[in-house]
Order: structure tokens, then sequence, then C-alpha cells
């Protein structure tokens, strides 16, 4: 499922002294199955864009084509209901989200407030434990005595009990160790590869950004300032700079050994299997000549 912003504008406390401008002119797509990551510093407007998704928030000015409905500023909208059953959205910290006596019962709940029969809904939930990486004893216990990776892991199936074609995630491994990080970046990964659902992902990590997406999306003072694929972007580092975002830190590294050793090193190297690689024929090239 496609969603297409065309010219959406944004304004919170629209017509009131508190009027505040978040987006300006945003046209951008995410075509059905890619892995989409949303970046850009705080106040950038990523977080009012991603509530756009699934129509919790309406343009004042423009459209939002979400497969085939289409939300337009000035518009009453019905039905939203089904929208956010196809877009489903998990916001940053999902965990505080989670209030239910047991696993099973957390993530039961979004299907059956869709109307989901109690028994298909313990269905999804059983098959969406082995999917999330969650033992399934862990169904029958308190959410609020698991993990912090495993409450995160609860909250996610929660949103895909409801079967989205979307699924949206704001920051999913904020709080986390490194060793959570890596557990949910590869779950969210599978569900895209494996799953095939589309991905849109917030996230204030350039290194997850560049291993992951298949596109990135750069917000910067409620614009879109770039888009296309993590090279295409990252290549562009002294712009980045400039509107006050990081680079991966393998490139940081590549660039760091240019100017220390006077030396020409691909600016494609991302992710830090590329930087080794990189470095390994530079290397392995020197002592070759020798």
């Amino acid at each position: 499922m496609e969603i297409i912003f065309k010219n959406v504008e944004h304004r919170y406390q629209l017509k009131t002294p508190f009027e505040r401008l978040a987006l300006e002119d945003v046209s951008l797509s995410i075509p059905s199955g890619q892995f989409v990551s949303l970046i850009g510093h705080t106040g950038s407007g990523k977080s009012t864009v991603i509530q756009h998704l699934n129509a919790l928030l309406k343009p004042t000015k423009g459209s939002i084509q979400i497969g085939d409905r289409t939300i337009e500023s000035g518009k009453k909208e019905k039905h939203l209901k089904e929208i956010r059953k196809r877009v489903g959205v998990v916001f940053q910290f999902p965990e505080h989200q989670l209030f239910d006596e047991t696993v099973e019962k957390d993530i039961c709940f979004g299907p059956m407030n869709f109307g989901v029969s109690e028994e298909e809904a313990k269905k999804r939930a059983n098959e969406l434990a082995t999917i999330v990486g969650l033992p399934k004893e862990v169904l029958q216990k308190s959410p609020f005595d698991l993990s912090g990776g495993q409450m995160r892991r609860v909250a996610i199936a929660g949103i895909l009990a409801m079967e989205p074609q979307v699924l949206v995630l704001d920051e999913p491994t904020a709080g986390l160790d490194p060793r959570g990080r890596n557990e949910i970046m590869n779950l969210i990964s599978s569900l895209n590869k494996e799953q095939g659902l589309t991905i849109v992902f917030v996230t204030h990590s350039m290194e997850d950004a560049a291993q992951y997406a298949d596109r990135i999306i750069v917000m910067d003072k409620g614009k879109v300032s770039m888009s296309g694929t993590p090279k295409e972007i990252f290549k562009q580092h002294e712009k980045l700079k400039e509107i006050g975002l990081d680079i991966p830190e393998p490139l940081q590294f590549i660039l760091d050994l240019e100017q220390r050793l006077g030396v020409s090193l691909s600016h494609e190297a991302i992710t830090f299997k590329k930087a080794v690689e990189e470095v390994t024929k530079l290397f392995g090239g020197q002592a070759h000549d020798e």
C-alpha cells in the first residue's frame, strides 16, 4: 500500500494566538514494500509526518493518499478506523502503553477492538509471539515482569495483531542497550523482508538508517530537505552537517582516515562492513606493493 503526500502543510492550533507551522509544502512518497527511514533533528517535523500516515492528524493544506483513500484539507473524513488498522503506528517508548494483566491480553486488545473474536485474537497472539521472538510462556506473564526489549516486542506484536500493511515506528530502539537495539532492528528488518510489510522508521541513529533503509527522507524545519538511497544521502555529508545531522560512524572514520593519510577512499562506505572492506583494500594493497 503506497502513501503519497502532496504539498502538505500542517499548522497546530490553527487560527489561535498559538498557531504554529509544523509542516510546509511536504511532498513525498512511501512505496509499498519499502523500508523508509525518516531522519531529522528535534523539531524538524518527523513526528508530525508520522501522525499523518494514519490520519491521526490531517493536513491544513494539501492531500495525503493512503492506499485507495485520499485525505484532503478542509474535508471531513469518515471511517478512519480502517486506515488506522492498515497503518499501524508504534510510538516512542511503546512499553509505556502496555496496561493489561497478561502479555496475551495486551496483544489481543487491538484486534478485538476492531471486531476480531477472542479466539482469533488469541490465535494471532500465539503466532506473533514466535514472529517477534518471545517464548510462548511469556504470554501468560504480566508485561511489566519483562525486560525492556521484551516489552517493546510485546508492543510491536500488539500492532501487528491488527494485521497492518504499513508499520510505522518512532525511535523503536530508544533507551535499549546495544544487544536490545540489534535484536529490535533485526526483527523490524525481517518483518520487511519476510512478511513484506512496508516500514517507516524514525531514528536518530545514522548507522541504523544506513544499514537497514532502502530510502531515507531527511526533514529540516518542517520541509523535506533530501530524499534518496542511503548512499545518495550520506554522500552529501557536508549538507547533512549544515542542517545539524551526524553521519554514520563508519563514514566519519573513512573521512578522518582520508585526511590523516592523504588518500582517497570510497564515500559509499557507510556501514561497518563496507568500511572494513575499504580499509582492508587500502592496507592490503600497500602491503602487496612492498
